[in-house]
């Protein structure tokens, strides 16, 4: 047996070992899933299309904008923004259902802003008392027992991050694109939980009130360009 086992893979071992065949009604929700991930990237697409065109007409003609204002925010404010939403914990489960304990997300730095209404970031965890309750097969015990304590040591996640404006929130849908632990690194480990996160942990759209306190402009417009992310207000 290869000493590269992966450990993650060796807590489902039990399962698989149930049956090798795809239950084809989880492939039908897995394609199901996989079209609304497609759809809502084109609208996206769409959408940042139809906004970046607009902006560009308000910059070179300004009165076209009807006393809309926007705001600016740049990968250094991304990043003071998020320093006061950390330490952010999820509950093990949230990655894997056997799993006690905790995952924390300390920091998130890094912000890089893409095409298509999207930015990048690194998202920086470790884990709190975390266990796999499962049944494990006792030679894989101790490969178990190393992710535990790997993933305690802590790992840091490579996100993409879809942003979406819906009426006055800013809807967040991240994807790990990349998971490194910091220690007893092991790329079928990494790469079975990178998949864990996000089919479990990531799944919801984080939600961001835009609401300006004591102003009656609402937002109307969400724009990532190569500098900024920028929200456009109507008065």
């Amino acid at each position: 047996m290869s000493a590269r086992l992966a450990p993650w893979s060796a807590l489902a071992a039990t399962v698989l070992l149930a049956g090798c065949a795809v239950d084809p009604k989880v492939r039908m929700r897995s394609l199901e899933e996989e079209n609304r991930k497609l759809t809502r990237e084109v609208q996206a697409a769409d959408a940042s299309v139809q906004a970046a065109a607009t902006y560009a007409d308000e910059l070179r003609t300004p009165a076209k904008a009807n006393g809309a204002f926007s705001l600016y925010f740049t990968p250094e404010s991304l990043e003071r923004m998020a320093a006061q939403a950390v330490p952010y914990r999820m509950p093990g489960r949230d990655f894997n259902s056997k799993l006690r304990g905790e995952i924390i997300v300390e920091r998130l730095t890094d912000f890089r802003f893409l095409s298509r209404n999207r930015l990048s970031c690194k998202a920086h965890m470790r884990g709190e008392k975390v266990k796999y309750t499962g049944s494990v097969p006792s030679f894989a015990r101790g490969q178990v027992k190393d992710f535990e304590q790997a993933v305690t040591k802590g790992a840091i996640a490579d996100l993409e991050i879809q942003l979406t404006l819906d009426g006055s929130r800013v809807l967040a849908r991240a994807q790990a694109t990349d998971i490194r632990l910091k220690a007893k690194r092991d790329s079928s480990a990494e790469s079975r939980l990178q998949s864990e996160m996000n089919n479990r942990a990531l799944k919801q759209a984080l939600v961001f009130d835009m609401t300006l306190q004591g102003h009656g402009a609402v937002p109307s417009r969400l724009l990532v360009t190569g500098n900024h992310v920028v929200v456009t207000y109507n008065p």
